[in-house]
């Protein structure tokens, strides 16, 4: 606890300091902003700010070290803040915006610092563990991390009283220093705990290697449709471009291109002062967007017609127009209110997105035609953020949310659609915070299931495995019972707990070593003990041998290094079959005819303790055996063989012609594949292939999340498929945006070509 204490002193010291020098930045900054400000608002608005934070500087400091004590007293107390509940935000309100923008500007310092200084803070968290008697430590967790400084500074912020707008300045200038300051205490810690014998040696891992001892098909990447293609951009400009010409040939017009009246907005303005400008869009745009009307049908996920919009838009125009001034429209953007309207009516009927996504993300058409007018550049900009931000949730959503049950995925959109619409002013900077913060979270989505997939894997493999060796095991014992004269009660009784001890051997050390052998020599000496043959004249003289039969078992089983407690219960297995084989003798009137067997059978089981022998004890008995003995218990073992050969190689003779050429076509598929399984209601579970094997033929799919859903065999795939109940599925290759620049060009293709 001391060094822990140490570790505290030396790190909230420096944070502390940090956070002095941080401050003397932010009021040179405050001040270069007031001394360059275009209006006097805007200079008294800084002015005011830099006035505030002088003020309430000690508040700041003060909330900003109490914020660390207490995230210092949450880790020594072992609070694991990586499992503590996080408060929901799906509901948002508008006394939710403060905190809803603190969030995501501390989000950006933190991530950008655990990214940059990913080795010494994974380094801190294990030297960490072992100071809390090897408690896992994560970055959530660490007291002197990225997140928890995170936190303090977000406290601090929110003590100085500012405006939004200069709350996001001072988490900027604040970032800057934080993210290069915290290299020295991580390192320094690291070195401290080291010095003092934590971990002196540790190495980092960046990525453990898993053997998963699976086959290695092909694996099919999934496309990311956030950032697009050269080819997808280059296919896209020559569509805008087609669209553009055919805008140009519509002239001046009285209604969008959804049929919503302009009301008399002309639009032939020629870019003077009687047009509308981008502060004239800003303002209509933000009164449409950040109305209780647009904020309420988010919050209920109803969606926004792209014609409610821009009757919305026109009437608040409407409003703000002055003929002796502005209040006329462009041709230009009257194409783009025609073109953005007609890219939000495609979201509506994209098949690629739920209904819920598409409620969600109708209620961006808002601000982004807003965009769209502010920044001509915006349309064919591929790589503007706002844009990848709309494909990249178009992509996610499409990819994993199927119904408005969704818990994880449907909340995130719609924070990020609620966050524009109430935050997004004039601004740009909104859709580069937003859209490294969802990428973040789709990296996390992403990294999550396939840590789930991996672990669903695995363990269909060791069920694999399993199943592989029971099968063996099966065989080598039903063989053997089949083989000789043994009372079936007494073979029941045998069966199953010497079947698992056989494949046990045969998971832990396999079928090529001397332990293999001596486990079915083991199996041979119990089988023999209960045979009819090997009766004897009286029950003390039985119970002797018995005595001393069970006795070698044991020490071969010890030998063999099998578990002391399994190993009783196996003893207890071969104590009843005897006794139940002796009396059954007695009744039979058998025990008195039989002659004494003169066969030690201690000396049958000594071979578990010996080096291994060239053949087994079942190759000696069958070489003694006469000729049709020996015949049938091939022929017995043939039979289990059959009849314990998998399904899949057993349902492959049934197949038609048809079935047998699907089959084959599934031999070479890819791994990451996905198939839509169809229910009896008619609706239908996408799932993606995971894993099979070239054994037993069985396929293992999963969702979205890496679950298991569904194990098959070959066969059983070849003809839900053939039957049309399984079908593959073809995975969409353009970005959100891509489609939608399509469709729009297809239907101004077809209208003009009807005009013409």
């Amino acid at each position: 606890m001391e060094l822990l204490n140490n570790c505290r002193e030396y790190a909230h010291g420096y944070y502390s300091n940090l956070l002095v020098a941080a401050e003397k930045k932010l009021i040179d900054s405050l001040f270069e902003h007031s001394d360059a400000a275009k209006s006097n608002d805007e200079q008294r608005f800084y002015y005011e700010a830099m006035q505030l934070c002088r003020k309430n500087s000690g508040s700041m400091h003060d909330a900003f070290n109490q914020q660390l004590n207490d995230c210092y007293q949450r880790f020594s107390n072992g609070v694991v803040a990586s499992q503590t509940p996080k408060e929901a935000v799906d509901e948002l309100s508008l006394v939710n915006t403060q905190k809803l923008e603190d969030d995501l500007a501390i989000s950006v310092i933190v991530s950008k610092s655990n990214s940059r200084y990913s080795e010494p803070l994974w380094k801190l968290n294990k030297r960490l563990s072992v100071l809390r008697s090897g408690t896992p430590v994560y970055d959530e967790d660490n007291p002197f991390a990225p997140s928890m400084v995170g936190e303090a500074l977000q406290a601090a912020v929110n003590a100085l009283g500012l405006e939004s707008k200069a709350r996001l300045l001072v988490y900027k200038q604040l970032g800057k220093l934080f993210i290069i300051g915290f290299e020295k205490p991580l390192k320094q810690l690291n070195e401290q705990l080291s010095a003092k014998g934590i971990l002196p040696n540790l190495k980092f891992l960046a990525q453990q290697q898993a053997d998963g001892g699976m086959p290695s098909p092909p694996v099919l990447a999934e496309p990311d449709h956030a950032h697009e293609s050269p080819a997808s951009i280059e296919n896209q400009r020559k569509m805008f471009e087609a669209i553009q010409a055919i805008q140009a040939q519509l002239g001046p017009r009285t209604h969008t291109a959804g049929g919503v009246s302009l009301g008399g907005i002309a639009t032939d303005g020629d870019g003077s002062a009687a047009a509308f400008g981008q502060m004239d869009y800003a303002l209509a745009l933000s009164a449409v967007q950040q109305s209780k009307e647009v904020l309420q049908a988010v919050t209920q996920n109803r969606p926004m017609p792209a014609e409610q919009v821009e009757k919305k838009v026109v009437e608040q125009l409407l409003k703000q127009g002055d003929e002796k001034s502005r209040h006329k429209m462009t041709g230009a953007d009257a194409n783009t209110v025609d073109l953005v309207g007609m890219i939000f009516r495609y979201i509506l009927d994209d098949e690629n997105l739920s209904d819920a996504v598409k409620s969600l993300l109708s209620h961006l058409h808002t601000p982004y035609l807003k965009l769209a007018l502010m920044d001509k550049t915006f349309i064919d900009n591929y790589e503007h953020s706002a844009r990848i931000l709309i494909n990249s949730l178009a992509d996610v959503g499409g990819r994993w949310v199927k119904d408005e049950d969704d818990k994880t995925v449907l909340p995130k959109i719609r924070l990020v659609v609620e966050t524009i619409l109430k935050g997004f002013v004039d601004d740009y900077s909104i859709f580069d915070r937003l859209l490294e913060d969802f990428q973040r979270f789709r990296e996390n989505l992403e990294k999550r299931s396939k840590m789930v997939e991996k672990r669903n894997t695995e363990s269909q493999l060791g069920m694999e495995r399993l199943e592989l060796s029971r099968h063996r095991a099966e065989e080598e014992v039903l063989v053997r019972f089949e083989s000789g004269e043994i009372d079936q009660q007494a073979a029941a009784i045998l069966q199953k707990p010497w079947t698992d001890f056989l494949a046990f051997n045969l998971l832990r050390h396999g079928d090529e070593g001397s332990t293999w052998q001596s486990a079915l020599k083991v199996v041979d000496a119990v089988v023999w003990s209960i045979q009819k043959k090997q009766a004897v004249d009286n029950k003390e003289d039985f119970h002797r041998r018995q005595h001393e039969f069970e006795a070698s078992i044991k020490e071969g089983l010890l030998a063999m290094g099998y578990d002391p407690e399994a190993s009783k219960g196996l003893l207890l297995s071969l104590h009843e079959a005897q006794e139940l084989a002796y009396h059954q003798l007695v009744l039979d009137g058998s025990a008195a005819k039989a002659e004494p067997q003169k066969t030690n059978a201690a000396s049958e089981v000594s071979a578990p303790k010996a080096e291994p022998v060239p053949e087994s004890e079942t190759q000696k008995s069958t070489e003694q055996e006469p000729p049709q003995t020996a015949i049938q218990r091939q022929q017995a073992k043939m039979a289990l063989k059959a009849k314990l050969a998998p399904v899949a190689a057993r349902e492959k003779e049934a197949l038609s012609e048809t079935e047998q050429q699907q089959l084959d076509a599934l031999k070479d598929i890819a791994f990451g594949t996905w198939f839509d399984f169809v229910r009896e209601d008619g609706g239908r579970d996408r799932m993606k292939l995971a894993w099979y094997s070239r054994v037993t033929s069985n396929y293992m799919f999963v969702n979205n999340a890496g679950v298991k859903q569904a194990v098959m065999t070959c066969v059983e795939l070849a003809k839900g498929m053939q039957a049309g109940t399984i079908e593959l599925v073809v995975l969409e290759k353009r970005s959100f945006m891509e489609r939608a620049i399509g469709a729009v060009f297809n239907k101004l293709k077809s209208k003009a070509q009807v005009t013409a």
